[in-house]
């Protein structure tokens, strides 16, 4: 059974391959290397709550957030499953949950 989900609104460094995927990410001081496939997600973003305004052709980015699942590990721990936030002007990703 998968436990659930640290919900966090913290940030990690991610490095990514050519297609987009994280591969590599630096969060809380600890480097982590992508185990698994990770896999695609979109999730629904709370724009009521975070959005009064949008400019013209930005409105799907208020609507929703790609999101990356992944399986990672450092070398100093276990094995771990991020959900990744990603931001395509930046590798400065919010990690949304955590799963041991």
């Amino acid at each position: 059974m998968r436990s659930s989900p640290r919900v966090l609104d913290d940030f990690a460094t991610v490095w990514t391959t050519p297609t987009g995927a994280p591969a590599r990410f630096l969060y809380r001081g600890r480097r982590f290397v992508v185990t698994a496939r990770p896999v695609f997600w979109i999730d629904r973003l709370p724009w009521w709550r975070q959005v009064s305004r949008v400019p013209p052709g930005r409105a799907a980015n208020a609507l929703e957030q790609p999101m990356w699942h992944v399986r990672a590990v450092a070398a100093d721990g276990p094995d771990l499953t991020f959900d990744l936030a990603a931001d395509p002007d930046s590798d400065q990703w919010r990690v949304s949950g955590v799963y041991d």
